[in-house]
């Protein structure tokens, strides 16, 4: 599975581009937008059309969920640690999608299995992040587990090197610097991803 991660700034024409992103077969837009002002998110939202908004996770502000008929929702590390399980017992049962993000393996075994999916990374040197350099060594396989939360790679991931992440064991991908380096080749760029990604 393929995930985009929007930019984390507000953008000339972004709603128009995740629109398109969805009409060539996005499965899921992880929306994070960290000092974006809640109005702004809203706007954009309000611009996605309502058929891709199940499709659509929350990084922030998850209270406004429920107003665009969201139901994934996406916990920092630090958001993960704070939460109480039995709030995401909670979430699980009003049948929301969790998911998180990690940086090293172990902590994948300390998972809550209420945590549906997460982000595990940077497996290469970030595109969008300088410095940001990544945690895995040549031959690096992720030890998935059966029946426990889903692992996607992020961090650096292009339309070359994607090709390597199924070797790696990763159950998906999250791009970002490869979609919204250039937004002139947004759509360009995710469907060479996708290509790859099936190949």
């Amino acid at each position: 599975m393929l995930v985009v991660i929007s930019n984390p700034t507000s953008i000339g024409g972004e709603a128009t581009i995740i629109n398109k992103l969805f009409d060539e077969g996005l499965e899921i837009l992880h929306l994070r937008k960290p000092r974006v002002p809640i109005d702004e998110i809203k706007q954009l939202l309000q611009k996605i059309k309502l058929q891709y908004h199940h499709k659509i996770s929350l990084h922030q502000h998850h209270e406004m969920a429920g107003d665009f008929d969201i139901k994934r929702l996406h916990f920092t590390e630090i958001n993960r640690i704070e939460t109480s399980n039995e709030v995401l017992i909670k979430l699980k049962t009003a049948n929301y999608i969790l998911s998180t993000s990690i940086h090293q393996v172990q902590e994948y075994k300390n998972l809550a299995n209420t945590i549906d999916y997460t982000f595990f990374g940077p497996v290469f040197n970030s595109i969008s992040k300088t410095g940001y350099t990544a945690v895995t060594a040549k031959g690096f396989i992720f030890p998935v587990q059966a029946n426990h939360s889903k692992v996607f790679a992020i961090g650096g991931i292009d339309a070359i090197n994607i090709l390597a992440l199924k070797k790696m064991q990763f159950n998906g991908a999250a791009v970002l610097g490869s979609i919204w380096q250039n937004t002139g080749e947004s759509i360009l760029q995710f469907k060479a991803l996708q290509k790859a990604w099936k190949q």
